[in-house]
């Protein structure tokens, strides 16, 4: 009885009585910052809900068949958006557990505490896994209310948490681990956004290719392309949004019995790839734990002369490399050229961001190489399927370069203050217009190259639908001008939003959580906002749309959908483009004018939000100093 006794108070102290979890929990949910996280998602789901599902939407006019089938088709879009929101809500969350106490000095601190190592990882782990799962369990009444007209069963809902559950789980997982590693917050946070994106991409397009579906499958049209059947990947068990796809019943899964040759347990994971994934994702987190635990104080071993230092300084002596080390050549602003070539800035030098344009271009290569050797046929069917895939991969490309440049935006004075280097900014004879302009182009070098990859890969299309190949035509003319347009205009707003609270906050994991919120959760109402005049007027379209940042992508690659779904009446088909001609021409001229407008707007926003952040840089920075 003794033995377990003190078993169980070693139980109790490593996570339910961890002073860890005890304080972050009960000090972190009366913050005013974590209400607003909260508020916000929900706002975000309750507008998909309402306006992205449209369930609500005449109601009274519709079957309860068909509001059955729209129950399901709301459930599936409520589903992604939460899903993929925990893809990046965990890591923003969990990254600064740790960097967070390194950057103010305190991490040595909770080393010399009689804390164990396992209390220190868990502890640092579940205080900020606990925000994510209350945040996710906080959406539960909306989930619940598709279930009223039928379609959405318990077990699909609880699936579907438990995916999200489960992705938060290993991400967070996976931002300790590297946390403890020693790497800094913003290249923790900039590597996530990048890693998670490129991993989600190209994954998830892998998947839905003919190389990744699994041939026992049924086939069965999907929730965001219906002109064509598709089958479950034998990559759903360790993807969400494939797994996710199984759960909702858009590629249902192989009976266990056509499986059953692939042995254990592969056959289980193929019939039941969403307990597959839950199991796999937990494993993975318990390994990354295991993993954690070794280097929690190895890593402050700072100064000590390891193995490979010294094989290192014998084959490569500093002195050598000092004498081989080129001269650097500093450009006329010293604070542009250190944000945009030193490790010290706030994107650096990445590998991950390399491996972004080397995925975006190969998928884009891929697509453009598939449809001009005939693999989905010829004709404005083999075009709208093309588009249906080339829509989502720019989409995606955008959402990662909204994300990269919000979250490198908000570290760029919050690394200073932490790093106690703002005050050397502030004796030095450089003006506070020099210092934002400075970082500003940093930040323009940084997203230049990302956003280089969506306009190449669109202006390839338009280059050869010029050509006569004899194909229909993809995408139109003025999408090779106006999408990299749009892209920087708003990758501009967000860059400045993310200054704005770089200055206005202390700490990085901070300055962030808040900005990168305010981005979203902006983009997701403008996006919901969007659909709700999709089915209206093709020129009340073609005038809103431009302003939203997910509709107006598609307006400019394929007005051929969005006028033929707004116009409604004229039962005209999307997948043809058989739009008549004066609409369409009339349509095309309105989206042009209305993008170069809210291009405008949003670029004219940026610019007096700068000119407000030059004002009041000064009197903020040594209000927070003092």
């Amino acid at each position: 009885m003794g033995i377990l006794r003190d078993i169980g108070a070693w139980l109790w102290r490593l996570l339910p009585g961890n002073p860890i979890l005890g304080r972050v929990v009960s000090s972190g949910s009366k913050r005013s910052r974590h209400l607003w996280a909260r508020l916000i998602y929900l706002v975000v789901l309750v507008a998909v809900f309402v306006l992205g599902g449209g369930l609500l939407l005449r109601a009274y006019e519709r079957s309860l068949a068909d509001l059955a089938k729209q129950a399901t088709q709301t459930f599936m879009a409520v589903s992604m958006v939460q899903l993929f929101l925990m893809s990046f809500i965990a890591p923003i969350f969990c990254a600064g557990a740790i960097t967070q106490e390194k950057d103010a000095n305190t991490y040595h601190i909770l080393l010399a505490t009689p804390l164990s190592n396992a209390q220190i990882v868990l502890g640092s782990l579940f205080s900020r896994i606990y925000f994510v799962w209350v945040l996710l369990l906080s959406g539960l009444p909306i989930f619940c209310i598709t279930m009223i007209y039928g379609g959405v069963t318990t077990t699909e809902i609880f699936e579907s948490f438990g995916l999200a559950a489960c992705t938060g789980l290993v991400t967070g997982s996976l931002a300790i681990m590297i946390s403890f590693l020693k790497m800094g917050t913003r290249r923790t946070i900039f590597a996530f956004f990048v890693g998670i994106a490129v991993y989600l991409l190209g994954v998830g397009l892998l998947g839905l290719s003919a190389f990744g579906q699994l041939a026992q499958a049924p086939p069965a049209t999907t929730f965001f392309d219906s002109t064509r059947q598709y089958q479950m990947s034998w990559l759903a068990a360790i993807h969400p949004f494939l797994a996710l796809m199984v759960v909702t019943g858009q590629t249902p899964p192989p009976d266990p019995v056509a499986v059953h040759a692939y042995g254990w347990p592969a056959r289980w994971l193929l019939a039941y790839p969403q307990y597959g994934y839950m199991l796999l994702t937990t494993l993975a987190s318990a390994v990354m734990v295991l993993l954690s635990l070794i280097y929690v104080r190895r890593g402050a071993r700072e100064g000590e002369v390891t193995l490979f230092a010294r094989v290192f300084e014998a084959v490569l002596p500093r002195r050598a490399r000092a004498e081989r080390r080129k001269p650097r050549r500093v450009w006329r602003n010293p604070i542009a050229w250190r944000e945009a070539t030193t490790r010290a800035s706030a994107g650096g030098r990445s590998l991950l961001r390399l491996l972004f344009n080397v995925a975006g271009l190969t998928c884009g290569l891929a697509l453009l190489v598939a449809y001009h050797t005939g693999t989905w046929g010829s004709g404005p069917t083999a075009a709208a399927s093309v588009r249906a895939w080339l829509i989502p991969l720019v989409w995606i490309e955008l959402a990662v370069i909204l994300l990269v440049v919000t979250s490198t935006a908000a570290t760029t004075l919050t690394r200073e203050k932490e790093s106690l280097t703002i005050e050397l900014l502030l004796c030095s004879p450089l003006t506070s217009r020099y210092i934002i302009a400075g970082m500003l182009q940093g930040l323009v070098r940084l997203v230049i190259p990302l956003i280089g990859v969506p306009t190449l890969t669109v202006v390839l299309f338009v280059l050869l639908d010029l050509l006569p190949l004899g194909t229909a035509a993809v995408t139109t003319v003025e999408a090779a001008f106006l999408v990299p347009l749009q892209m920087v205009a708003f990758a501009a707003l967000a860059a400045m939003v993310g200054l704005h609270f770089s200055l206005l906050s202390k700490k990085t994991v901070q300055a962030v959580m808040i900005s990168t919120t305010i981005v979203m959760g902006a983009a997701g109402l403008l996006t919901a906002c969007g659909l709700a005049v999709r089915a209206a007027n093709p020129m009340i379209a073609a005038l809103v749309l431009p302003f939203t940042p997910v509709w107006g992508v598609q307006a400019l690659l394929d007005p051929w959908a969005i006028a033929s779904g707004a116009a409604g009446s004229s039962g005209l088909s999307a997948a043809t483009g058989g739009v008549a001609p004066g609409e369409l021409v009339i349509f095309r001229v309105t989206r042009v004018v209305a993008t170069l407008v809210a291009a405008a707007i949003y670029l004219a926003i940026t610019f007096a939000l700068h000119n407000s952040m030059v004002r009041g840089f000064d009197m903020t920075v040594r209000r927070q100093t003092a």
